[in-house]
């Protein structure tokens, strides 16, 4: 958890983006992996600035917005090759910060499925369910061509 909390501060301070909620380049991604990470939070669909995994760390990262008005998710994986990862499963956890969160949600219940991992790029699906209420709330995304570095 310490190691959550350093990445989203430095991804508060390193990696603040300027781009408006929810916003696309006609679907196209990009080098920094922009618009390769979809997800629907209260019903809104958000497409990443940036996204990348890591191939050392086994970890997905996912940017988007400005300091101010930030979303960021760092997923930890015990690999990144084809297959299913749940989150209750030792290793794989998903830690996600937004504008309206003070702290950050975890998950604890759902899973990650890498349906393709194939020239330096993963693709996949899942959903997590966080900590943000006493029932908790569901978190769906996709990735399509996500770089890995």
């Amino acid at each position: 958890m310490k190691q959550l909390l350093i990445v989203a501060f430095i991804a508060t301070t390193l990696f603040a983006c300027t781009k408006d909620a929810a916003t696309t380049t006609n679907g196209s991604s990009t080098a920094s992996g922009g618009n390769t990470f979809t997800w629907v939070d209260n019903n809104v669909t958000y497409n990443c600035d940036s996204a990348y995994a890591s191939n050392q760390y086994k970890t997905i990262f996912v940017y988007k917005g400005a300091s101010t008005s930030k979303y960021f998710f760092e997923i930890n994986l015990t690999s990144l090759a084809v297959a299913n990862y749940p989150f209750t499963t030792s290793g794989n956890a998903l830690a996600y910060i937004r504008p309206s969160t003070s702290g950050i949600l975890t998950s604890f219940a759902g899973a990650l499925t890498v349906t393709a991992n194939a020239n330096n790029k993963i693709t996949g699906t899942g959903v997590a369910t966080v900590n943000s209420s006493a029932n908790g709330e569901r978190i769906n995304f996709t990735f399509t061509d996500l770089p890995v570095r």
